[in-house]
């Protein structure tokens, strides 16, 4: 009996050596070469369409970089203590509900997850050399959206540079500002609804050259895409479509226009006089708040105290030869002359 177990056992273990010789590529075994030492020489690893449900068997692939395992029906991410050196790992279209079993891959680089079922993004935090993050498409039961863990954030702050998040019910971006090195931000058919936030968000990620927003609720407000290469200095795609250097200019002075204008709008509107206030406090308020010319172009109407006294712009005397003089018992109220530019008293 223990025969034909020991027996079994070899026929096994020779059937799924067997296996993974199939799924090597283009790598094949030399003469002289152990299996051990032809195992260690192995970095490829295609075992996508295999119908696997757990990831076993790999531990001899010391140096394994480059791991093929989509189109399966792994539900848990196990058994890869030993990949130190795996740099890419493609597991989209799975079943996979958790994001676990990774904290020994300190060199992952590429990490694809899409049309699983993970709905926290977390426990990367040992992943720190990560450069590309996929999770786009979770099955996500109905009403939950994805979530991101500030920890694995923070840890992936410095290195990742291309976050796809599109279709998983995504509401709020917030969390993504800490990522300082992002290039590349992929969130098409989520829920983002807020402006104010994109701005928030778009200001800390300063390298951002590439924006994908397509099927947000918030791509519907007005001059949404002027307004966002607006407050994205570097981006340089979006949705598709170049940004162009003129295109940035143009939108840039039509917004320094658009404030400009605002300002003297603001400045162009007089305070009423308070009570108590002298005839010749109105005309020094007045004068301070017109330096800067009005809305229509027309040189600002103002006053000039003269010893007691107060001229209109051009200086026109009164009836009597005098020129007009302030009342401390009447108020005083101005308006701009387009006509002649005359500041009339009364």
């Amino acid at each position: 009996k223990q025969c034909i177990n020991a027996e079994y056992g070899k026929q096994w273990y020779q059937r799924r050596v067997r296996g993974l010789l199939k799924c090597l590529g283009h790598i094949t075994r030399r003469g002289d070469e152990t299996l051990a030492q032809f195992l260690k020489r192995i970095t490829h690893v295609y075992f996508q369409e295999k119908n696997i449900s757990v990831i076993e068997n790999l531990h001899e692939c010391a140096n394994l970089s480059v791991l093929y395992l989509y189109d399966n029906k792994i539900e848990e991410i196990t058994n890869l203590q030993f990949a130190v050196n795996l740099t890419h790992l493609y597991l989209q279209n799975n079943m996979i509900t958790k994001l676990d079993g990774l904290q020994r891959c300190s060199n992952l680089n590429k990490l694809y997850l899409g049309f699983n079922k993970v709905i926290v993004i977390e426990n990367l935090e040992k992943c720190t050399e990560l450069k590309e993050l996929h999770v786009e498409n979770q099955k996500l039961p109905t009403g939950e959206k994805m979530l991101f863990d500030p920890r694995t954030l923070m840890c992936l702050s410095q290195s990742l540079l291309v976050l796809n998040i599109s279709g998983n019910s995504v509401d709020s971006v917030n969390e993504l500002a800490c990522l300082k090195s992002l290039t590349q931000l992929v969130s098409k058919d989520n829920k983002l609804t807020s402006m104010k936030e994109l701005q928030r968000v778009f200001g800390s990620l300063t390298s951002l050259w590439k924006l994908e927003m397509e099927g947000n609720p918030v791509c519907s407000k007005p001059k949404f895409r002027d307004r966002v290469i607006i407050m994205s200095p570097n981006l340089a795609m979006m949705d598709g479509k170049e940004i162009t250097d003129t295109s940035r200019k143009f939108l840039q002075n039509w917004r320094n226009m658009r404030d400009m204008r605002k300002r003297q709008s603001e400045q162009d509107i007089l305070p009423p006089i308070p009570n108590g206030s002298s005839g010749e406090d109105a005309v020094r308020r007045n004068n301070t708040n017109n330096k800067s010319p009005n809305n229509s172009g027309d040189p600002p109407a103002q006053l000039y105290p003269t010893n007691g006294r107060s001229v209109s712009h051009n200086g026109t005397p009164g009836s009597n030869g005098d020129l007009f003089a302030p009342q401390n018992s009447v108020m005083w109220t101005a308006e701009n002359n387009r006509n002649n530019g005359v500041q009339k008293i009364r």
